[in-house]
């Protein structure tokens, strides 16, 4: 059993969380491009480029390459 710092215990829910949020943006930006709405697409994706960069800076502090589980 690892015994996990009380900040890892915070992080990997909150990690779990952002990755919920970027696959959803994923999916509204599939939907708003069918339907040609670019602008908001646009801001969609520079939302989804945030949360990525948020999610791999917090994988590299808190569990090196990525998260692993």
């Amino acid at each position: 059993m690892t015994n996990r710092s009380p900040d890892e215990k915070i992080m990997k829910p909150y990690l779990r969380k952002l990755m919920r949020e970027h696959r959803a943006l994923n999916r509204m930006i599939d939907t708003t491009k069918a339907i040609g709405a670019s602008e908001q697409v646009k801001a969609m994706k520079r939302a989804r480029l945030r949360l990525k960069d948020k999610i791999a800076a917090l994988q590299r502090h808190y569990y090196g390459r990525g998260l692993t589980g």
